[in-house]
């Protein structure tokens, strides 16, 4: 073959071998660009993936969140030096230290033990989250259900409590107009009420370690009340005087948020004795008729003398009618011979005011005054309209009247003596 026939030849097998391998790199440029799309839009959705959380929280809020309706329960107080034991901790002690034992082979973890019914009510009903927007008729429902769901729980029910109680935080129903609804002032009221329901020694022990810790006046009364039908005085009624005689000297401090504090001076007439007549003495100058109705009232006549020597100083003669001591006195007149004594003296010295005649006469024909919204039942000693009673109070009327130099007084002791002759069966 001439070199004319080769170079023929060879520019014809060029041609074909351009034409058959023409696909196939087309076919690969091809592929090398889709997978350079396909980096870059990896790349692309990688970098969005992360900044957006950091974009999403630079974003200011739009909605604001729900009012909270959570208070603070604490109010200023300890718990006591010496609190009663958990009972939890007593009857699990902690484990002695032990050798470790020899390795087993690998097993299955144990399944988680699953909370409780108590744990999750509490923890639906205990969040502020529950209340946002209010107690709706549909949620007092489910306050009620969860109330009676703790009690049927019983002792198990207990430790969960305990948990919200010690959280020292509260949800208010009175002041958003739901107490009724739900049946309770507060959501700590209705766990107290549940221990009280509930009564076994755990929930017994809580109730009186609450006592330690509480400074609320309403939550002491009740704790009281309930404890009085559940145990012996002898058991609870120092924590009680404790409790509420803290409280009160707080609040006599001046830090205090305008909380009621009837329920204390009810403790203290109820369980109270020699050891907090001071403290009562101090506060009538604060809260004048519910500090001497509580003297007044205090077992076997201990707050008689204070009341005596309240009635003799000027200075509470001063006092609105100048009847907060006198009055009172009138009221236990036909239990103590001293209350007697110190009114017809009062009487004879013409001490008495002339405002706090009518209030006098009236207690003493048996319109007893007493707290509003009482824990214990009436606190008023009771008013026996027998025969024999009646003779009694018109005898005393009748040495008041002789011992009055006072036109206004003898008007008032005058017509409660009609008022009781009145009363008399007739024959």
């Amino acid at each position: 073959m001439n070199a004319t026939s080769r170079k023929i030849s060879h520019a014809a097998r060029t041609t074909r071998d351009s034409r058959h391998s023409e696909p196939g790199g087309i076919r690969i440029r091809f592929v090398t660009v889709i997978g350079g799309v396909v980096l870059l839009l990896g790349y692309i959705a990688f970098r969005a993936s992360n900044s957006s959380p950091a974009s999403a929280s630079s974003d200011p809020a739009t909605t604001p969140p729900p009012q909270s309706v959570v208070m603070d329960k604490r109010y200023g107080r300890r718990p006591a030096v010496n609190p009663i034991p958990d009972p939890a901790v007593t009857a699990n002690p902690p484990p002695r230290p032990q050798r470790a034992p020899a390795p087993f082979p690998a097993q299955t973890p144990p399944e988680a033990v699953p909370p409780s019914t108590a744990q999750e009510v509490i923890a639906r009903v205990g969040q502020p989250e529950f209340f946002a927007g209010g107690v709706s008729p549909q949620k007092a429902e489910e306050l009620k259900r969860s109330f009676k769901q703790l009690v049927e729980e019983g002792a198990g029910a207990v430790p969960a409590i305990r948990a919200y109680l010690d959280r020292f935080q509260d949800v208010d129903f009175d002041s958003g107009g739901a107490a009724k609804q739900v049946g309770y002032t507060s959501l700590r009221m209705g766990m107290l009420d549940a221990l009280r329901q509930i009564g076994t020694p755990e929930a017994k022990e809580l109730s009186l370690q609450t006592l330690q810790t509480t400074g609320d006046p309403q939550e002491i009364g009740f704790l009281a009340k309930g404890l009085e039908q559940q145990l012996p005085p002898d058991q609870f009624r120092s924590v009680v005087l404790a409790a509420a005689s803290e409280t009160l000297a707080q609040a006599l401090s001046g830090q205090w948020t305008g909380r009621n504090v009837t329920p204390l001076f009810e403790v203290l007439q109820k369980y109270g004795d020699e050891g907090v007549i001071s403290l009562l003495e101090k506060s009538s100058s604060k809260w004048n008729f519910y500090a001497t109705l509580a003297l007044a009232g205090m077992p076997d006549g201990a707050g008689i003398p204070a009341l005596v020597r309240m009635a003799q100083d000027q200075a509470s003669a001063a006092v609105g009618h100048g009847d907060f001591a006198l009055r009172p006195l009138a009221q236990a007149a036909m239990r103590f011979p001293e209350a007697r004594a110190s009114l017809l003296e009062q009487a004879r010295l013409n001490q008495v005011p002339e405002k706090a005649w009518p209030g006098i006469a009236a207690s003493l024909a048996g319109n007893y005054i007493q707290y509003g919204n009482q824990l214990f039942g009436s606190t008023a000693p009771p008013v026996v309209w027998s025969k024999e009673q009646i003779d009694l109070r018109l005898d005393l009327v009748d040495q008041m009247i002789a011992a009055c130099t006072s036109p206004t007084g003898k008007q008032a002791l005058q017509n409660a003596h009609a008022q009781m002759l009145s009363r008399l069966p007739r024959v």
